[in-house]
């Protein structure tokens, strides 16, 4: 039997669960679950589950996350299984009302064969804009993959979207991305992403994207 051709171009919804607790004033963690939906796509294409460890130094937040994910073939349907362990360095810096930030990635997908790695580099933005549970913060940013493994650029996702508090340490986090990627099928998404961020303690911004 014949495969299905995979389409160049797909829609999607990304939605993902994080539930972080502050140990400390710059200790937390984070367990984080994530599912992947597609229009034309073998569903679900991707789910995940793992955890986040997070330790600022001033501007600096340093990272270490491990991340079980269950991919979808694009044309069977099959599904991979890929441990991702990653460690990242993010710079934070506020001009104004602006936060401005830099996450540098680095991280191995064990499961595909030959494991490779990858780095990424996101910058971002992001403006308060009001309080209550109106949109309280608008946030831009674009983040870009290079895969040692092939030596080259791969791939580029760029997101806007509105962050609305929902009032007891939930934030909800609401977002269109569109992700180019330079081989594979699809190549091309068009994403309506939802990110619910509950905290168990104090407060602690820690806006992250997959």
């Amino acid at each position: 039997m014949a495969r299905a051709a995979a389409p160049s171009s797909d829609s999607q919804l990304w939605s993902e669960l994080d539930i972080t607790h502050a140990f400390s004033t710059n200790f937390s963690a984070t367990v984080m679950g994530t599912t992947r939906l597609g229009v034309d796509l073998p569903n679900p294409t991707l789910t995940a589950g793992g955890l986040q460890l997070d330790y600022r130094i001033g501007s600096w937040v340093a990272s270490g996350t491990g991340d079980y994910v269950s991919i979808r073939n694009a044309e069977n349907g099959a599904h991979t299984t890929v441990w991702l362990p990653a460690v990242a360095l993010t710079y934070r810096a506020a001009l104004g009302a602006l936060e401005i930030s830099d996450r540098n990635r680095v991280e191995q997908l064990e499961g595909i064969p030959g494991s490779p790695a990858r780095y990424r580099n996101r910058a971002g933005a992001s403006w308060p804009v009001s309080r209550g549970r109106h949109p309280t913060e608008v946030f831009i940013s674009d983040e870009v993959f290079y895969d040692f493994s092939r030596a080259r650029w791969t791939r580029n996702r760029a997101q806007a979207g509105l962050q609305f508090d929902l009032g007891s340490g939930a934030d909800l986090q609401i977002f269109y991305m569109r992700q180019n990627n330079d081989y594979g099928a699809p190549d091309r998404f068009n994403v309506l992403g939802l990110t619910l961020q509950l905290q168990l303690t104090s407060r602690n911004r820690n806006h992250r994207a997959s």
